[in-house]
This record gives structure tokens, C-alpha cells and sequence, in this order.
């Protein structure tokens, strides 16, 4: 990142950033340590912001975004129907599974609706507004609904041996309905420490560079899609993630995900969340 020209400002804006994507209340000590700030600079800001009422403090001295933040001229909600966030919980309570509904559009990714199972782990992943480039394999599940310039530029993002799987991939996505991704078996047991590591420290009150690097590790391993003769296999098999496409109308706009992250899963619960995420799609594209 090059250097800011005001470094005053920049940590306002990246407490700011902190306090609005994370899903619980901080300590200025967490805020701290997730930014790599001194805990006297970051205790400074958060009393002028909480002054401003950009930030609130609870009784146990945590902080989160204030009222002030509602003054501002508001966002256009990506999914405003409440029938979707409906659907959401439904499919993340029958996959048991925390759920993702993300835009597909102009070249990036962006998540617009994130659900999770009561007693379900909670994977890391971006949060609500993030967006990240396009890039071969996310999208997989709108691509065959997408101009053919489009499905180009998407597979020409695969680099390596990876390349060679793009046009497989999208033929799985239009027999099956969706994509079905796995890690390496080699690579299982690491990500299953990846997945409980960020769990247990808590995705959002790490180091920003260190969280980007094991957020980066954890995609890059369990990005393997799945073909047909892999997943006939009587064998259990590790299954990470699965998406399939949300129309609206003749469109695929969204891509709805489900992430069990399980290194061993039968061929019947294979099948299983095959059918969940279909239906769970189907039901969305109904509400739109």
C-alpha cells in the first residue's frame, strides 16, 4: 500500500473500516492489536469518533458503529426483499452451513447477504459489501448464463492446470445446476486447522496483513471443483464449498454458496447437498 499522506487520517478511516465489517464490539485493545496501532493512538481516536457519535461504547467498554452513521446518505440495499433473507436462513438451517449471496457483476464479486446455522461453525470469509475481483473459480455457478465474452475473460483468469479445468467446470455447472468444490486430500487436515485457527482468534481482530494472507491460503486450498467421475466415487470424499446460480428472470445476477468445509463426506450426503443448494437456489430465484 503506498504511503498515506495524511497518516493521522488513514487510522481513522481503518478504525472506522474495523468497527463497520466486524460482526461483534471491540476493545480498544483488539482494535489495537488488529491494526497494528499503539493502544494510546487508537484509544485517542476512538474517544474523538465516539464524541462525534460515530462510534458507541457499551458498559464493558467496547466499541461499535454510532447513530451519527445513520445521518449519512444511505446505501441502496443490494437485496432489499425480506423473502430473500427468509430463504437464506432456510437454506443455511438445512444445510448446516453458513450461506453466501454474492453479486456477480462489471468484474467483481461483491456479498450482499451472508446466513449461518445455530450451532453451525462459522467460516471466515468477506463480509457484507466486501467485493474482490472476478477471478476464476468464483462465479463458476453464473458463467454458462453469462455473453460469451464474459465466460472468455473468466476462463482466460485461470492460470496453470487450472486453465484446463475452466471448460469442465462449466459443463458440471450446467448438468448439475451447481459447482462443487473440494481440497485437495493432501490438503484437508490443513485446511480444518486453517478454518478452527480463524475461529478461534476471531477472522476480524487480526493483524490485516496476516488475515488476508490465511484468508488467501484458505480460498487458494479449497478451490478444487469437483468433476463427474470424482464425485461418483463410493468413497467419502472432503467437500468445501458448493454454489449455484440465482436467476432473475432469464438472468443469473447472483450466486448463492453454502460452505460446509468437511474433509470427509459420504456419496448420500454429497448428494444431499446437491439437492439442498438447488432447491435453496430455486427458492431464491422465486423471491427476487
Amino acid at each position: 500500500m503506498p504511503e498515506s499522506a495524511s497518516p493521522p487520517t488513514r487510522r481513522v478511516i481503518e478504525v472506522m473500516e474495523l468497527l463497520t465489517r466486524t460482526e461483534r464490539m471491540l476493545t480498544a485493545s483488539e482494535v489495537a492489536s488488529a491494526l497494528g496501532l499503539a493502544r494510546a493512538t487508537v484509544t485517542a481516536v476512538l474517544t474523538e469518533l465516539t464524541d462525534a457519535g460515530w462510534v458507541r461504547r457499551d458498559r464493558q467498554r467496547r466499541f461499535g458503529p454510532g447513530p451519527a452513521l445513520a445521518t449519512l446518505r444511505p446505501v441502496v440495499a443490494e437485496v432489499p426483499n425480506a423473502a430473500v433473507s427468509a430463504e437464506l436462513k432456510a437454506l443455511a438451517v438445512a444445510a448446516h452451513c453458513g450461506v453466501t449471496l454474492s453479486r456477480i457483476a462489471d468484474g467483481r464479486l461483491t456479498v450482499v447477504a451472508k446466513e449461518y446455522a445455530l450451532g453451525a461453525r462459522i467460516l471466515p470469509g468477506l463480509a457484507v459489501g466486501q467485493s474482490i475481483p472476478l477471478g476464476y473459480p468464483a462465479g463458476a455457478a453464473v458463467m454458462p448464463w453469462r455473453a460469451e465474452a464474459e465466460r472468455k475473460a473468466w476462463s482466460a483468469s485461470a492460470t496453470g492446470p487450472a486453465g484446463r479445468d475452466a471448460a469442465a467446470l462449466l459443463r458440471f455447472v450446467t448438468t448439475h445446476g451447481c459447482a462443487v468444490f473440494r481440497p485437495d486430500s493432501d490438503d484437508a487436515g490443513l485446511v480444518d486447522v486453517l478454518a478452527e485457527l480463524l475461529g478461534a482468534v476471531g477472522a476480524e481482530v487480526m493483524q490485516p496483513e496476516l488475515r488476508t494472507r490465511v484468508l488467501r491460503q484458505l480460498s487458494r486450498l479449497t478451490a478444487r471443483p469437483y468433476r463427474e467421475a470424482d464425485l461418483d466415487s463410493t468413497e467419502a470424499l472432503p467437500v468445501s464449498y458448493l454454489s449455484a446460480p440465482v436467476f432473475d428472470g432469464a438472468e443469473a445476477p447472483y450466486e448463492v454458496q453454502i460452505g460446509p468445509l468437511r474433509s470427509a463426506v459420504s456419496r448420500d450426503d454429497r448428494a444431499r447437498y446437491l439437492t439442498t443448494i438447488r432447491r435453496g437456489a430455486e427458492a431464491l430465484s422465486a423471491v427476487l
